[in-house]
C-alpha cells in the first residue's frame, strides 16, 4: 500500500491517478460519482496455454441499486472508524486480521469453479472447529457476559462442524461405487 500510495501521491500536485496505469486503475472503484469497477482487461497478451476456455456469453444485466445496502455500507464505516478511534489497539490488531482473513476469504471461495462449491463449504465448515475451541476459551477465561457467548459459539460452531462432516460424507459416498 505504501508503495502505491508512493507512486500516486506527489508532494507539489498531490493526490494524482494515472487512469493508464494497470495498478493504480485496478485500485479505483468510484470516481466523480462514477463506477469505474471492474477495471478493463489488462492489455498485456495472456500466453494460449493460461487461456480458459471460452464460455458462452450472457446478457449482462444492470445491478440494482439498493438503498438498504448503501444504509448498511455507511454505517459499517462508521462502526469501523469508531472502532478504530475508541478501540483498545488489541481489539485493532484482532480486527484488521479478522476483516483480512474476510477478504482472502472471499477471494479464495470467488474463484472456485461452481461444481465444487458444495464440498468446499463442507470441509471448510468442518475445520471452522476452531470457533468451538475459541468458545472454550472464552468460557475459561470468564467476566460478564462469558457464559452467554461461550456457550452460543460453542453451540452454533458444533452444530456448523457436524453438518458439514455429514455434507462431507454425504459427497464422498457419491462418489462410490
Amino acid at each position: 500500500m505504501q508503495n502505491l500510495l508512493k507512486e500516486m501521491y506527489t508532494a507539489d500536485k498531490g493526490l494524482v491517478i494515472n487512469l493508464e496505469d494497470e495498478i493504480q486503475r485496478g485500485a479505483i472503484v468510484l470516481r466523480d460519482g462514477t463506477l469505474m469497477w471492474p477495471p478493463p482487461p489488462s492489455a498485456k497478451p495472456v500466453p494460449a496455454a493460461a487461456k480458459p476456455a471460452a464460455a458462452p456469453a450472457a446478457a449482462a444485466k444492470p445491478a440494482a441499486k439498493s438503498g438498504a445496502g448503501n444504509m448498511l455500507g455507511a454505517l459499517a464505516a462508521i462502526l469501523l472508524c469508531a472502532a478504530g478511534i475508541f478501540g483498545p489497539p488489541e481489539f485493532l490488531q484482532h480486527l484488521t486480521v479478522f476483516l483480512l482473513a474476510c477478504v482472502v476469504g472471499w477471494h479464495v471461495i470467488w474463484n472456485v469453479s461452481p461444481a465444487l462449491h458444495t464440498p468446499l463449504m463442507s470441509v471448510t465448515n468442518a475445520i471452522s472447529g476452531i470457533i468451538l475451541i475459541g468458545g472454550m476459551v472464552v468460557l475459561y477465561g470468564g467476566g460478564e457476559g462469558s457464559l452467554g457467548l461461550g456457550g452460543a459459539a460453542i453451540l452454533l460452531a458444533a452444530i456448523n462442524v457436524a453438518g458439514g462432516f455429514l455434507v462431507t460424507q454425504r459427497m464422498l459416498r457419491m462418489f462410490r461405487k
